[in-house]
């Protein structure tokens, strides 16, 4: 992927205002023209910092931290002009990715309108079954590029020709590839789901007064942008009493750009 950050629930210790933070490497989003880098004086739009949750009596809190705005970032040549967030993943049922999804059991929100959804409505959906965006956001697919870790020229490859360190956060290419069995993964959006209920946003991009009252820490990440919504955990069964068990997955659509296409077609996969 450009770039993914999870967060396993109980990976690491709640804080006293009970929130659970996961942190991305800061140089694993491929930026095009730039590798992992950024133009001078610019920041990566494509670098996730990390992810936080918090469980409340009502309600589960998610916070995205990285640099593109919640409306995507502007890229000529591709479907719609723009490169957005995909969707987030829930995932409660102690499963990899792919085996999670054909079971009926992998969860969805989409809260960026600003992507290829195959759902229309911002909010949380069930049974969610996931797709690519990589054809028409110029992305790594897997014929050309071989999708998350097939090969030199996937994502993995060409963060470690940029220079960079790859990280999933909480997670491992493992989870996404179903421990090897699938090198070539690229799904990052909701193909289709039933719509649960919709989400309610604390901030969308500047970190607010709403936000802070949680006891969120403004200090956790680097990003630019912080993107923090809600949703009323009653529409989800938790499986352990008072304890949302699983994990969140968020991904931006896969981008490439000219350049690495044209690095692509001199090298080995």
């Amino acid at each position: 992927m450009n770039d993914s950050v999870g967060l396993v629930t109980g990976a690491h210790a709640v804080d006293a205002n009970g929130w659970q933070y996961a942190f991305d490497s800061n140089t694993d989003g491929m930026n095009g023209n730039y590798w992992v880098g950024s133009a001078p004086g610019q920041r990566n739009p494509y670098d996730l910092s990390g992810m936080a949750i918090k469980e409340t009596a009502t309600s589960v809190i998610i916070a995205i931290n990285a640099n593109m705005p919640l409306t995507g970032q502007a890229e000529a040549g591709v479907t719609g002009g723009q490169v957005g967030y995909g969707d987030l993943f829930l995932n409660m049922s102690g499963k990899n990715f792919l085996p999670a999804m054909q079971s009926g059991d992998l969860f969805g929100i989409r809260f960026a309108s600003a992507n290829a959804s195959g759902v229309q409505q911002l909010g949380l959906y069930s049974g969610v079954q996931a797709k690519t965006v990589t054809e028409i956001k110029d992305g790594y697919t897997v014929q050309t590029y071989g999708g998350l870790t097939g090969g030199n020229n996937s994502y993995e490859g060409q963060v470690a020709q940029g220079g960079g360190t790859v990280g999933y956060g909480d997670l491992t290419s493992n989870y996404f590839t179903n421990n090897g069995q699938n090198k070539t993964f690229n799904l990052n959006e909701i193909a289709s789901g039933k719509y649960l209920t919709g989400i309610s946003f604390l901030s969308q991009g500047a970190i607010t007064q709403e936000l802070l009252a949680t006891g969120y820490s403004a200090g956790k990440f680097s990003g630019s942008q912080t993107i923090a919504f809600k949703f009323d955990k009653s529409a989800v069964s938790i499986p352990e009493p008072g304890t949302l068990a699983g994990l969140a997955l968020v991904g931006m659509t896969l981008a490439t750009s000219k350049l690495r296409k044209h690095n692509a077609k001199s090298q080995t996969a």
